[in-house]
């Protein structure tokens, strides 16, 4: 799995268009795209969503919230339409069996095959870093971890300086304890979409370190992903 392209969960016309692009995969964002006051509709349109579209060969995944901001409830209302993973954002030793009871809740109460629907875990702080082995360790349904810079730097207590070194312990300590894992380790989301050459040397830094693939914040940055990481 090469790239993951991130989408607006509320936005029927990105819904449709998701899979254009090339990803391998889309991940519709119930997190941070959605704002508080949309999120149960956001819920039900990507359930119906899911159900009914037609995604061709590409991964299906939804974006939930933490676990303890609503995820619980995205599981439950959207999982109805049966994604095959859920991201899980600020995953760690609490929230990630919290996540797996309740696809574990969703699958038996929909008639989903146990097991059937995986969990992808974002690790954007100092402990899931420093505990990355065991939390990888911890839970069979994990298909894959993604790197977030951004929130680990905001929880490390720095500001983002825009050079790759200041993440270059984090990003190859995700590396490695992916391979050890046998599970794809995912780099992180680069925001700036007109800076192409940046986003390009990012992707290469990460590929150069050992990761899988690369989060994708626009369809423009799927081709080059696929190509670097090929």
């Amino acid at each position: 799995m090469k790239s993951i392209l991130l989408i607006n969960g509320n936005d029927p016309k990105a819904l449709l268009n998701s899979t254009l692009y090339g990803a391998d995969a889309v991940a519709y964002d119930l997190h941070e795209a959605v704002s508080a006051d949309d999120k149960d509709a956001a819920r039900l349109l990507l359930q119906e969503a899911l159900t009914f579209f037609d995604f061709g060969d590409a991964g299906v995944f939804v974006r939930v919230n933490p676990m303890d901001e609503g995820g619980g409830e995205d599981i439950a209302v959207a999982g109805k339409g049966k994604p095959q993973a859920f991201i899980l954002p600020r995953a760690d030793a609490q929230s990630l069996p919290e996540a797996d009871a309740a696809i574990t809740a969703l699958e038996a109460g929909n008639g989903f095959a146990a097991g059937s629907v995986k969990l992808i875990p974002t690790v954007e702080s100092v402990a899931a870093l420093e505990n990355i082995s065991a939390l990888l360790s911890s839970c069979p349904r994990i298909m894959a971890v993604i790197f977030n810079a951004g929130n680990f730097l905001k929880d490390l207590g720095v500001a983002e300086t825009g050079d790759a070194s200041q993440i270059l312990y984090a990003r190859s300590k995700v590396a490695l304890a992916c391979r050890a894992a046998g599970i794809p380790a995912i780099d992180r989301p680069w925001n700036d979409v007109k800076n192409r050459d940046g986003f390009e040397a990012d992707a290469r830094n990460g590929r150069a370190l050992g990761f899988s693939g690369k989060l994708a914040v626009s369809g423009g940055q799927v081709p080059p992903i696929n190509e670097i990481f090929a």
